[in-house]
């Protein structure tokens, strides 16, 4: 079910009633991480860049593996009582994240707020951003104000998407819209094309490949298989 009002049409429905590693394309987010991005979804209805996915997290043998719960993926070794984790995801152009560590020799040190030392990581290209709807939907609505502030519109401005906690009870997320007036660069305009739809990468990404279970960084996504469990 793609699209905002789709989704948000479910998950009110929901409160009134009660892979290959080398392909991964994900933005993973530690402890004060913060991204500008750019929303290559509109949010629209039908917006296959715009997506909700359920995925299973297990231990089989020694090894994490992380499956898409979906009807063309053989789930059957997932182990009883396992319920997948619920996100939404959508393909979003990503100019930079500021890291409040240093971990790659390339990020440039800048001065953050409060004069506070912090470590840019320039990205500039298409990434996946995944994020679990949050407790009482938190998330999800943080989302929400910025598409009804925009007139409905997901990319129509740069969303800033920041990380506070290392915990499954500590960790949490805001969204917000910013005044940064940068768009997208004409030639990666023009890639956005050749994307996969959510849907379809996820099914590409999670239709078996065994991965492990921890947040990395953007760089370091494109090296070792990894999954977010928060």
């Amino acid at each position: 079910m793609s699209g905002i009002s789709r989704i948000q049409s479910r998950r009110d429905g929901t409160r009134q009633s009660s892979s290959n590693a080398s392909q991964r394309r994900e933005l993973w987010f530690k402890d004060g991480d913060q991204a500008f991005i750019t929303s290559a979804a509109t949010g629209d209805d039908g917006d296959t860049m715009f997506d909700e996915v359920y995925l299973y997290t297990f231990k089989d043998g020694q090894r994490w593996t992380t499956l898409l719960a979906d009807e063309d993926v053989d789930t059957s070794r997932v182990p009883d009582g396992y319920r997948p984790s619920h996100k939404f995801a959508f393909w979003a152009y990503v100019y930079e994240v500021i890291h409040a560590e240093k971990r790659f020799d390339d990020w440039q040190e800048i001065t953050g707020a409060g004069g506070k030392k912090a470590f840019k990581e320039e990205i500039n290209d298409y990434r996946i951003v995944s994020l679990s709807f949050g407790r009482s939907d938190y998330i999800w609505n943080q989302v929400l104000d910025v598409f009804n502030d925009w007139h409905q519109k997901l990319d129509g401005g740069v969303m800033r998407v920041k990380r506070t906690g290392t915990g499954m009870y500590d960790t949490s997320y805001t969204v917000t819209a910013t005044a940064r007036a940068v768009e997208i660069p004409a030639e990666k305009k023009a890639e956005k094309e050749d994307l996969p739809t959510v849907k379809g990468y996820f099914k590409t990404t999670y239709g078996g490949e065994v991965v492990k279970p921890e947040a990395v960084s953007v760089k370091e996504d494109e090296k070792s298989a990894t999954t977010e469990l928060f």
